[in-house]
Protein backbone atom coordinates (compact mmCIF):
# COMPACT_ATOMS: atom_id res chain seq x y z
CA UNK A 1 0.00 0.00 0.00
CA UNK A 2 2.66 1.98 0.83
CA UNK A 3 4.52 2.26 -2.66
CA UNK A 4 1.07 2.08 -4.28
CA UNK A 5 0.77 5.44 -2.48
CA UNK A 6 4.44 6.39 -3.61
CA UNK A 7 4.15 5.54 -7.20
CA UNK A 8 1.12 7.57 -7.62
CA UNK A 9 2.06 10.45 -5.98
CA UNK A 10 5.56 10.35 -8.15
CA UNK A 11 3.61 9.56 -11.83
CA UNK A 12 3.73 13.49 -12.47
CA UNK A 13 7.15 13.29 -11.62
CA UNK A 14 8.29 10.29 -14.36
CA UNK A 15 6.54 12.01 -17.07
CA UNK A 16 7.83 15.63 -15.96
CA UNK A 17 11.49 15.21 -14.96
CA UNK A 18 12.96 17.28 -17.91
CA UNK A 19 15.96 16.19 -19.68
CA UNK A 20 19.49 16.70 -19.36
CA UNK A 21 21.31 18.85 -22.11
CA UNK A 22 21.53 17.58 -25.41
CA UNK A 23 19.72 14.45 -24.17
CA UNK A 24 16.42 13.30 -26.13
CA UNK A 25 13.47 11.19 -24.86
CA UNK A 26 12.72 8.56 -28.05
CA UNK A 27 9.36 9.84 -29.42
CA UNK A 28 6.25 8.00 -30.38
CA UNK A 29 4.62 4.55 -28.62
CA UNK A 30 7.21 2.85 -25.90
CA UNK A 31 8.68 0.00 -27.55
CA UNK A 32 9.76 -2.81 -25.37
CA UNK A 33 13.59 -0.86 -24.32
CA UNK A 34 11.48 1.84 -22.86
CA UNK A 35 8.84 -0.75 -21.29
CA UNK A 36 11.88 -2.01 -19.97
CA UNK A 37 13.45 1.06 -18.54
CA UNK A 38 10.40 2.55 -17.49
CA UNK A 39 9.20 -0.52 -15.15
CA UNK A 40 12.29 -0.23 -13.18
CA UNK A 41 9.67 2.84 -11.57
CA UNK A 42 8.16 0.11 -9.52
CA UNK A 43 10.95 -2.29 -8.61
CA UNK A 44 10.65 -1.94 -4.79
CA UNK A 45 13.76 -1.41 -3.01
CA UNK A 46 12.22 -0.78 0.65
CA UNK A 47 14.43 -3.69 2.06
CA UNK A 48 17.37 -4.09 -0.33
CA UNK A 49 21.08 -4.01 1.00
CA UNK A 50 21.88 -0.48 1.70
CA UNK A 51 18.43 0.92 1.66
CA UNK A 52 15.64 1.77 1.77
CA UNK A 53 15.43 3.61 -1.47
CA UNK A 54 12.94 4.89 -3.87
CA UNK A 55 13.17 5.10 -7.53
CA UNK A 56 12.06 8.53 -8.76
CA UNK A 57 11.85 8.37 -12.02
CA UNK A 58 12.69 5.77 -15.10
CA UNK A 59 13.24 7.07 -18.31
CA UNK A 60 14.73 6.23 -22.03
CA UNK A 61 17.06 8.45 -23.43
CA UNK A 62 18.92 8.88 -26.88
CA UNK A 63 22.56 9.92 -26.73
CA UNK A 64 23.32 12.59 -29.75
CA UNK A 65 24.93 11.93 -32.78
CA UNK A 66 27.68 14.48 -31.70
CA UNK A 67 28.24 12.19 -28.45
CA UNK A 68 27.69 12.56 -24.83
CA UNK A 69 28.11 15.54 -22.92
CA UNK A 70 31.20 16.30 -20.94
CA UNK A 71 30.80 16.78 -16.72
CA UNK A 72 30.25 20.31 -15.49
CA UNK A 73 33.86 19.73 -13.93
CA UNK A 74 35.80 17.95 -16.80
CA UNK A 75 38.38 15.59 -15.32
CA UNK A 76 41.71 14.25 -17.00
CA UNK A 77 42.33 10.49 -16.81
CA UNK A 78 39.90 9.41 -18.85
CA UNK A 79 41.90 10.31 -22.22
CA UNK A 80 40.82 13.08 -24.80
CA UNK A 81 39.33 15.92 -22.82
CA UNK A 82 38.05 18.12 -25.44
CA UNK A 83 34.77 18.24 -27.04
CA UNK A 84 31.73 15.74 -26.48
CA UNK A 85 32.54 12.41 -25.35
CA UNK A 86 32.49 10.10 -28.40
CA UNK A 87 30.85 6.85 -28.36
CA UNK A 88 28.91 3.73 -29.28
CA UNK A 89 26.16 3.71 -26.94
CA UNK A 90 23.08 4.91 -28.98
CA UNK A 91 20.72 4.96 -26.05
CA UNK A 92 20.36 4.45 -22.34
CA UNK A 93 17.88 3.94 -19.66
CA UNK A 94 18.03 7.18 -17.10
CA UNK A 95 17.18 5.94 -12.96
CA UNK A 96 17.00 8.82 -10.67
CA UNK A 97 16.21 8.22 -7.11
CA UNK A 98 17.21 8.56 -3.67
CA UNK A 99 18.05 6.34 -0.52
CA UNK A 100 17.43 7.21 3.09
CA UNK A 101 17.58 9.89 4.15
CA UNK A 102 18.80 12.56 1.14
CA UNK A 103 21.39 10.20 -0.57
CA UNK A 104 20.02 11.13 -4.39
CA UNK A 105 21.68 9.48 -7.08
CA UNK A 106 21.60 9.23 -10.90
CA UNK A 107 22.34 6.12 -12.89
CA UNK A 108 22.60 5.24 -17.01
CA UNK A 109 22.55 1.91 -17.80
CA UNK A 110 23.22 0.96 -21.19
CA UNK A 111 21.37 -1.11 -23.55
CA UNK A 112 22.51 -5.05 -22.67
CA UNK A 113 24.01 -5.22 -25.87
CA UNK A 114 26.20 -2.09 -24.91
CA UNK A 115 26.51 -3.14 -21.19
CA UNK A 116 29.91 -4.40 -20.37
CA UNK A 117 29.07 -6.05 -17.66
CA UNK A 118 30.84 -3.60 -15.59
CA UNK A 119 29.87 -0.90 -13.06
CA UNK A 120 31.37 2.39 -12.08
CA UNK A 121 30.70 5.26 -9.35
CA UNK A 122 32.00 8.50 -10.13
CA UNK A 123 32.15 10.17 -6.55
CA UNK A 124 31.25 13.83 -5.94
CA UNK A 125 33.85 16.60 -4.99
CA UNK A 126 34.12 20.17 -3.63
CA UNK A 127 31.41 19.96 -0.35
CA UNK A 128 28.87 17.99 -3.04
CA UNK A 129 25.32 18.53 -3.10
CA UNK A 130 24.53 17.79 -6.68
CA UNK A 131 23.84 14.41 -8.53
CA UNK A 132 25.16 16.05 -11.77
CA UNK A 133 24.39 12.96 -13.93
CA UNK A 134 26.46 14.55 -16.78
CA UNK A 135 29.49 12.69 -14.03
CA UNK A 136 28.37 9.46 -15.38
CA UNK A 137 29.02 9.88 -19.14
CA UNK A 138 32.67 9.61 -19.00
CA UNK A 139 32.35 5.61 -17.90
CA UNK A 140 28.65 5.16 -19.60
CA UNK A 141 30.67 5.70 -22.82
CA UNK A 142 32.78 2.68 -22.41
CA UNK A 143 29.40 0.49 -21.49
CA UNK A 144 29.50 0.60 -18.12
CA UNK A 145 26.40 1.09 -15.51
CA UNK A 146 27.37 4.85 -14.71
CA UNK A 147 26.38 6.23 -11.11
CA UNK A 148 26.72 9.36 -9.59
CA UNK A 149 25.47 10.76 -6.13
CA UNK A 150 25.00 14.08 -4.31
CA UNK A 151 26.81 13.07 -1.12
CA UNK A 152 23.65 12.80 1.33
CA UNK A 153 22.34 15.99 0.65
CA UNK A 154 21.61 18.89 -1.68
CA UNK A 155 23.25 22.80 -1.34
CA UNK A 156 24.66 24.96 -3.84
CA UNK A 157 27.61 25.07 -5.85
CA UNK A 158 30.65 25.80 -4.58
CA UNK A 159 31.65 25.75 -0.95
CA UNK A 160 28.23 25.36 0.84
CA UNK A 161 28.32 23.91 4.61
CA UNK A 162 25.12 25.47 5.60
CA UNK A 163 23.35 21.58 4.61
CA UNK A 164 25.58 20.06 7.71
CA UNK A 165 24.42 22.91 10.05
CA UNK A 166 22.23 21.03 13.42
CA UNK A 167 22.63 17.79 11.04
CA UNK A 168 25.01 14.53 12.10
CA UNK A 169 22.80 12.40 10.36
CA UNK A 170 23.63 14.25 7.13
CA UNK A 171 27.28 14.98 8.02
CA UNK A 172 27.53 11.00 8.49
CA UNK A 173 26.43 10.46 5.16
CA UNK A 174 28.62 12.81 3.23
CA UNK A 175 31.95 11.92 5.38
CA UNK A 176 31.31 7.89 4.81
CA UNK A 177 28.42 6.19 4.30
CA UNK A 178 26.46 8.32 1.59
CA UNK A 179 28.66 6.07 -1.44
CA UNK A 180 28.52 3.34 0.36
CA UNK A 181 24.80 2.59 0.32
CA UNK A 182 24.42 4.33 -3.19
CA UNK A 183 26.54 1.31 -4.19
CA UNK A 184 24.37 -1.24 -2.61
CA UNK A 185 21.30 0.02 -4.24
CA UNK A 186 22.86 1.23 -7.72
CA UNK A 187 24.24 -2.42 -8.31
CA UNK A 188 20.74 -4.08 -6.88
CA UNK A 189 18.98 -2.06 -10.19
CA UNK A 190 21.68 -2.50 -12.27
CA UNK A 191 21.44 -6.66 -11.60
CA UNK A 192 17.49 -6.39 -11.60
CA UNK A 193 17.65 -4.60 -14.87
CA UNK A 194 20.24 -6.97 -17.04
CA UNK A 195 19.34 -10.40 -15.51
CA UNK A 196 23.19 -10.93 -14.98
CA UNK A 197 25.63 -10.52 -12.39
CA UNK A 198 28.13 -7.34 -12.47
CA UNK A 199 31.89 -8.90 -12.77
CA UNK A 200 33.72 -5.70 -11.99
CA UNK A 201 33.55 -2.89 -10.22
CA UNK A 202 35.17 0.67 -10.25
CA UNK A 203 34.96 4.04 -8.24
CA UNK A 204 36.62 7.42 -9.53
CA UNK A 205 36.44 10.81 -8.09
CA UNK A 206 39.11 13.64 -7.52
CA UNK A 207 39.43 15.63 -4.13
CA UNK A 208 36.51 14.99 -1.93
CA UNK A 209 35.61 12.11 -4.39
CA UNK A 210 39.42 11.04 -3.84
CA UNK A 211 38.94 11.13 -0.38
CA UNK A 212 35.75 8.79 -0.55
CA UNK A 213 37.52 6.17 -3.41
CA UNK A 214 39.63 6.21 -0.61
CA UNK A 215 37.41 5.43 2.31
CA UNK A 216 35.56 2.89 -0.01
CA UNK A 217 38.71 1.50 -0.06
CA UNK A 218 39.34 1.77 3.64
CA UNK A 219 36.03 0.63 4.77
CA UNK A 220 34.20 -1.10 2.19
CA UNK A 221 36.85 -2.91 0.35
CA UNK A 222 34.46 -5.40 -1.45
CA UNK A 223 32.10 -2.43 -3.31
CA UNK A 224 34.87 -2.46 -5.86
CA UNK A 225 37.46 -4.33 -7.69
CA UNK A 226 39.31 -0.95 -9.11
CA UNK A 227 39.88 2.12 -7.30
CA UNK A 228 40.69 5.66 -8.80
CA UNK A 229 41.22 8.50 -6.66
CA UNK A 230 42.93 11.68 -8.35
CA UNK A 231 44.06 14.46 -6.18
CA UNK A 232 42.58 12.97 -3.00
CA UNK A 233 41.75 15.73 0.11
CA UNK A 234 42.27 12.31 2.22
CA UNK A 235 43.05 14.61 5.29
CA UNK A 236 39.90 16.33 4.86
CA UNK A 237 39.60 18.04 8.00
CA UNK A 238 43.54 19.26 8.14
CA UNK A 239 43.16 20.62 4.76
CA UNK A 240 39.36 22.47 5.40
CA UNK A 241 40.90 23.95 8.88
CA UNK A 242 44.49 23.92 9.24
CA UNK A 243 45.84 24.50 6.26
CA UNK A 244 43.43 26.71 5.17
CA UNK A 245 44.21 28.58 8.47
CA UNK A 246 47.55 28.93 7.76
CA UNK A 247 47.33 29.58 4.07
CA UNK A 248 45.08 32.36 4.55
CA UNK A 249 46.57 34.14 7.19
CA UNK A 250 50.35 33.76 5.25
CA UNK A 251 48.54 35.66 2.42
CA UNK A 252 45.91 38.25 4.27
CA UNK A 253 46.75 41.83 3.89
CA UNK A 254 44.25 42.63 7.51
CA UNK A 255 41.74 44.32 5.08
CA UNK A 256 39.89 40.97 4.05
CA UNK A 257 41.84 40.72 0.96
CA UNK A 258 45.79 39.45 -0.09
CA UNK A 259 48.76 40.57 -0.67
CA UNK A 260 48.94 37.88 -3.33
CA UNK A 261 47.74 38.65 -6.89
CA UNK A 262 48.36 37.39 -10.83
CA UNK A 263 51.05 39.47 -11.26
CA UNK A 264 52.58 38.16 -8.31
CA UNK A 265 52.18 34.78 -9.25
CA UNK A 266 53.34 35.34 -12.87
CA UNK A 267 56.78 36.75 -11.28
CA UNK A 268 56.97 33.25 -8.99
CA UNK A 269 55.96 31.59 -12.13
CA UNK A 270 58.52 32.43 -14.47
CA UNK A 271 61.65 32.60 -11.90
CA UNK A 272 60.97 29.31 -11.02
CA UNK A 273 60.87 27.93 -14.65
CA UNK A 274 64.08 29.65 -14.96
CA UNK A 275 65.57 27.96 -12.21
CA UNK A 276 63.69 24.84 -12.47
CA UNK A 277 62.10 24.54 -15.91
CA UNK A 278 64.40 21.91 -17.03
CA UNK A 279 64.44 19.37 -14.64
CA UNK A 280 64.13 15.74 -16.77
CA UNK A 281 66.97 16.88 -18.91
CA UNK A 282 65.22 19.48 -21.44
CA UNK A 283 63.41 22.54 -21.22
CA UNK A 284 59.71 21.79 -21.13
CA UNK A 285 58.49 24.88 -19.74
CA UNK A 286 56.89 22.55 -16.79
CA UNK A 287 58.47 21.71 -12.77
CA UNK A 288 58.94 17.42 -12.99
CA UNK A 289 60.03 16.82 -9.63
CA UNK A 290 58.93 20.12 -7.77
CA UNK A 291 60.34 18.65 -4.41
CA UNK A 292 63.72 18.79 -5.81
CA UNK A 293 63.62 22.21 -6.97
CA UNK A 294 65.54 24.88 -4.40
CA UNK A 295 63.41 28.00 -5.39
CA UNK A 296 62.82 30.71 -2.91
CA UNK A 297 60.75 33.56 -2.96
CA UNK A 298 63.64 36.04 -1.61
CA UNK A 299 65.23 35.11 -5.49
CA UNK A 300 62.58 37.60 -6.54
CA UNK A 301 62.63 40.28 -4.37
CA UNK A 302 62.07 43.76 -5.25
CA UNK A 303 65.37 45.78 -4.74
CA UNK A 304 62.63 48.95 -2.75
CA UNK A 305 59.13 48.93 -3.01
CA UNK A 306 57.36 47.42 -5.35
CA UNK A 307 58.27 46.76 -9.22
CA UNK A 308 57.22 44.93 -12.16
CA UNK A 309 58.59 41.32 -12.42
CA UNK A 310 59.04 41.04 -8.31
CA UNK A 311 57.59 40.31 -5.35
CA UNK A 312 57.55 43.21 -2.83
CA UNK A 313 58.29 41.93 1.29
CA UNK A 314 55.01 41.43 2.38
CA UNK A 315 55.15 38.90 -0.67
CA UNK A 316 58.01 37.71 -0.25
CA UNK A 317 56.93 36.76 3.21
CA UNK A 318 53.72 35.61 2.13
CA UNK A 319 55.01 32.99 -0.11
CA UNK A 320 57.85 31.98 2.20
CA UNK A 321 54.99 30.78 4.78
CA UNK A 322 52.48 28.94 1.75
CA UNK A 323 55.88 27.14 1.45
CA UNK A 324 56.43 26.21 5.21
CA UNK A 325 54.01 23.80 6.99
CA UNK A 326 52.21 24.27 9.44
CA UNK A 327 52.79 24.71 13.02
CA UNK A 328 51.63 25.39 16.32
CA UNK A 329 53.48 27.66 19.02
CA UNK A 330 56.33 24.66 20.14
CA UNK A 331 56.89 24.26 16.14
CA UNK A 332 55.22 20.79 16.50
CA UNK A 333 54.25 20.38 12.42
CA UNK A 334 50.08 20.23 12.27
CA UNK A 335 49.57 19.76 8.16
CA UNK A 336 53.09 18.61 6.51
CA UNK A 337 52.33 19.27 3.02
CA UNK A 338 52.18 23.01 2.00
CA UNK A 339 52.55 24.79 -1.35
CA UNK A 340 55.43 23.49 -3.85
CA UNK A 341 57.07 25.43 -6.74
CA UNK A 342 54.87 25.10 -9.92
CA UNK A 343 51.42 25.42 -8.50
CA UNK A 344 51.43 28.84 -8.59
CA UNK A 345 49.34 28.57 -11.93
CA UNK A 346 46.24 27.73 -9.86
CA UNK A 347 46.75 30.30 -6.89
CA UNK A 348 43.89 32.27 -8.35
CA UNK A 349 40.98 31.46 -6.40
CA UNK A 350 42.55 29.93 -3.56
CA UNK A 351 45.50 32.49 -2.33
CA UNK A 352 43.69 35.65 -3.64
CA UNK A 353 40.65 36.54 -5.55
CA UNK A 354 39.53 34.40 -8.28
CA UNK A 355 37.99 31.68 -10.39
CA UNK A 356 38.99 28.22 -9.12
CA UNK A 357 37.85 27.01 -12.46
CA UNK A 358 36.02 28.87 -15.10
CA UNK A 359 32.66 27.24 -14.17
CA UNK A 360 33.22 28.82 -10.63
CA UNK A 361 32.08 31.43 -8.63
CA UNK A 362 34.59 33.61 -7.74
CA UNK A 363 36.21 33.23 -4.19
CA UNK A 364 38.93 32.97 -2.18
CA UNK A 365 38.63 29.04 -0.90
CA UNK A 366 41.19 29.22 1.57
CA UNK A 367 39.80 32.21 3.27
CA UNK A 368 36.63 30.84 3.27
CA UNK A 369 36.90 27.34 3.80
CA UNK A 370 37.68 27.29 7.50
CA UNK A 371 34.79 29.18 8.51
CA UNK A 372 31.86 26.90 6.54
CA UNK A 373 33.99 23.69 8.28
CA UNK A 374 34.44 24.87 11.81
CA UNK A 375 31.22 26.44 12.12
CA UNK A 376 29.20 23.80 9.96
CA UNK A 377 31.09 20.12 10.23
CA UNK A 378 32.92 20.09 12.85
CA UNK A 379 30.29 19.30 15.67
CA UNK A 380 26.24 18.07 15.72
CA UNK A 381 25.36 21.28 17.00
CA UNK A 382 26.35 24.45 14.71
CA UNK A 383 29.74 26.47 16.73
CA UNK A 384 28.99 30.44 16.59
CA UNK A 385 32.18 30.95 16.11
CA UNK A 386 34.86 30.10 13.50
CA UNK A 387 36.85 31.59 10.49
CA UNK A 388 40.71 31.55 8.78
CA UNK A 389 41.91 34.50 10.04
CA UNK A 390 40.96 33.90 13.87
CA UNK A 391 41.94 30.09 13.97
CA UNK A 392 44.09 29.01 16.94
CA UNK A 393 46.92 26.88 16.01
CA UNK A 394 47.32 26.02 19.31
CA UNK A 395 44.05 25.43 20.51
CA UNK A 396 41.52 24.63 17.92
CA UNK A 397 43.38 21.55 16.35
CA UNK A 398 42.17 19.54 19.02
CA UNK A 399 38.78 20.06 18.93
CA UNK A 400 38.02 18.64 15.64
CA UNK A 401 38.32 15.11 16.83
CA UNK A 402 34.83 14.18 16.10
CA UNK A 403 35.34 15.26 12.42
CA UNK A 404 38.70 13.29 12.00
CA UNK A 405 36.34 10.40 12.89
CA UNK A 406 33.96 11.20 10.58
CA UNK A 407 35.59 13.03 7.19
CA UNK A 408 39.02 12.13 7.26
CA UNK A 409 40.51 9.17 5.25
CA UNK A 410 43.87 8.59 6.59
CA UNK A 411 44.19 4.72 7.07
CA UNK A 412 47.30 3.29 5.94
CA UNK A 413 45.67 -0.09 6.22
CA UNK A 414 44.82 -1.48 2.94
CA UNK A 415 45.19 -5.17 3.55
CA UNK A 416 41.83 -6.16 2.57
CA UNK A 417 41.90 -4.16 -0.80
CA UNK A 418 44.74 -6.39 -1.74
CA UNK A 419 43.64 -9.45 0.04
CA UNK A 420 40.76 -9.49 -2.06
CA UNK A 421 42.91 -8.48 -5.13
CA UNK A 422 42.05 -5.30 -5.60
CA UNK A 423 44.11 -2.61 -7.29
CA UNK A 424 44.21 1.03 -7.03
CA UNK A 425 45.32 3.65 -9.46
CA UNK A 426 45.96 7.26 -7.52
CA UNK A 427 47.24 10.32 -9.88
CA UNK A 428 47.89 13.85 -8.77
CA UNK A 429 48.95 16.63 -10.78
CA UNK A 430 52.38 18.52 -10.03
CA UNK A 431 50.90 21.28 -10.39
CA UNK A 432 47.70 21.06 -8.08
CA UNK A 433 47.19 24.65 -6.13
CA UNK A 434 44.27 22.67 -4.08
CA UNK A 435 45.89 19.86 -2.23
CA UNK A 436 49.64 19.59 -2.69
CA UNK A 437 50.83 16.39 -5.11
CA UNK A 438 53.17 15.93 -1.94
CA UNK A 439 50.14 15.14 0.01
CA UNK A 440 49.45 12.00 -2.36
CA UNK A 441 53.08 10.36 -1.89
CA UNK A 442 52.74 11.28 2.23
CA UNK A 443 50.23 8.87 1.61
CA UNK A 444 51.53 6.24 -0.13
CA UNK A 445 54.36 5.93 1.27
CA UNK A 446 52.47 5.68 4.54
CA UNK A 447 51.07 2.70 3.27
CA UNK A 448 54.22 1.16 1.81
CA UNK A 449 55.80 1.48 4.89
CA UNK A 450 52.38 -0.42 6.85
CA UNK A 451 52.09 -2.71 4.01
CA UNK A 452 55.80 -3.93 4.42
CA UNK A 453 57.51 -1.78 1.80
CA UNK A 454 57.42 -1.12 -2.22
CA UNK A 455 57.33 -4.44 -3.52
CA UNK A 456 54.46 -5.66 -1.47
CA UNK A 457 52.65 -2.14 -2.29
CA UNK A 458 53.01 -1.74 -6.10
CA UNK A 459 51.97 -4.65 -6.84
CA UNK A 460 48.46 -3.79 -5.71
CA UNK A 461 48.62 0.45 -5.45
CA UNK A 462 50.62 2.50 -7.67
CA UNK A 463 50.63 6.57 -7.77
CA UNK A 464 51.06 8.76 -10.89
CA UNK A 465 52.21 11.87 -10.69
CA UNK A 466 51.55 13.84 -13.44
CA UNK A 467 53.88 17.79 -14.44
CA UNK A 468 51.70 20.49 -14.85
CA UNK A 469 47.92 19.50 -14.07
CA UNK A 470 45.78 21.23 -11.94
CA UNK A 471 43.21 20.12 -9.21
CA UNK A 472 42.05 17.13 -11.26
CA UNK A 473 42.31 18.28 -14.28
CA UNK A 474 43.76 21.71 -16.71
CA UNK A 475 47.10 23.03 -16.06
CA UNK A 476 50.03 24.17 -18.12
CA UNK A 477 50.91 20.67 -18.64
CA UNK A 478 50.12 17.47 -19.79
CA UNK A 479 46.72 17.18 -19.20
CA UNK A 480 45.59 14.05 -21.21
CA UNK A 481 46.41 10.66 -20.41
CA UNK A 482 43.93 7.38 -20.20
CA UNK A 483 44.67 6.05 -16.39
CA UNK A 484 41.23 4.21 -16.60
CA UNK A 485 41.90 1.79 -19.11
CA UNK A 486 45.55 1.45 -17.60
CA UNK A 487 43.32 0.51 -14.39
CA UNK A 488 40.50 -1.86 -16.29
CA UNK A 489 44.20 -3.89 -17.85
CA UNK A 490 45.24 -4.10 -14.29
CA UNK A 491 42.25 -5.52 -12.80
CA UNK A 492 40.62 -7.82 -16.04
CA UNK A 493 43.95 -8.68 -17.33
CA UNK A 494 46.67 -8.20 -14.80
CA UNK A 495 48.80 -5.98 -16.66
CA UNK A 496 50.34 -3.51 -14.06
CA UNK A 497 50.94 -0.06 -15.26
CA UNK A 498 54.39 0.81 -15.95
CA UNK A 499 53.59 3.56 -17.55
CA UNK A 500 51.32 6.14 -18.21
CA UNK A 501 51.45 7.88 -21.79
CA UNK A 502 50.31 11.90 -20.94
CA UNK A 503 49.75 14.34 -23.46
CA UNK A 504 48.83 18.49 -24.70
CA UNK A 505 47.23 18.93 -27.86
CA UNK A 506 45.62 21.99 -29.33
CA UNK A 507 42.99 22.04 -32.17
CA UNK A 508 43.00 18.13 -31.88
CA UNK A 509 46.66 17.90 -32.74
CA UNK A 510 48.78 16.47 -30.18
CA UNK A 511 51.94 18.84 -29.35
CA UNK A 512 53.94 17.00 -27.14
CA UNK A 513 53.78 13.81 -24.72
CA UNK A 514 55.81 12.31 -22.29
CA UNK A 515 55.79 8.86 -20.56
CA UNK A 516 55.32 9.02 -16.28
CA UNK A 517 56.05 6.28 -14.42
CA UNK A 518 54.98 5.29 -10.86
CA UNK A 519 56.35 6.91 -7.77
CA UNK A 520 59.30 7.10 -7.16
CA UNK A 521 60.66 6.44 -10.70
CA UNK A 522 61.07 9.77 -12.37
CA UNK A 523 60.90 10.48 -16.65
CA UNK A 524 64.00 11.73 -17.88
CA UNK A 525 65.24 12.94 -21.80
CA UNK A 526 67.01 10.16 -23.43
CA UNK A 527 69.30 12.45 -25.03
CA UNK A 528 67.80 11.31 -28.45
CA UNK A 529 65.03 12.15 -30.43
CA UNK A 530 62.81 14.86 -30.64
CA UNK A 531 61.86 16.23 -26.77
CA UNK A 532 58.35 16.35 -27.40
CA UNK A 533 57.22 12.94 -27.71
CA UNK A 534 57.22 10.22 -25.48
CA UNK A 535 59.63 7.34 -26.75
CA UNK A 536 62.37 9.62 -26.27
CA UNK A 537 61.84 10.03 -22.48
CA UNK A 538 63.61 6.85 -20.50
CA UNK A 539 62.90 6.02 -16.29
CA UNK A 540 65.24 7.71 -13.77
CA UNK A 541 65.08 5.95 -10.28
CA UNK A 542 66.14 8.15 -7.74
CA UNK A 543 67.29 5.56 -5.21
CA UNK A 544 69.42 4.27 -7.24
CA UNK A 545 71.58 7.32 -7.73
Amino acid sequence: MRRALLLASLTVLLTTTPLAAGQNAPSGPLGPEAQKCAALFNLDLEGASGGPALITSARLVDVPANGLQRPFYNPSGYGNSAGPIATRIHQYCDVTGYVAPQNKFELKLPMLSDWNQNFFFTACGGFCGSTEGERCNLALARGYASVTGNGGHDSALGFDGFWAANAPELQEDFGWRSNHVVTLVAKAIATHYYSKPIKHAYIAGNSKGGQAVLLEAQKFPEDFDGFMPSAPVYDYTGRNTIAAAWFAQAASDGHGGSVLNSAAAQAVHKSVLEHCGAQAGVDEGLVTDPPSCKWQPEMIACPSGDGPGCLNARQVAAVKRLMTPATNSKGEVLYAYPYIVGTETQWAGWNYFGALSPEYPQRSANFDLPGQYLKYFVDEKMRKHGDALSFDFDHDPGTLDRARRIYDATSFDLRAVKARGGKILMWHGWADGAIMATSSVGYYEGVTKFMGGRKATENFFRLFLVPGVHHGGGGPGLTEFDALTALENWVEKGQAPEKLIASRSSNGVVERSRPVFPYPVLGRYSGKGDPKQAENFVPFEPSQH
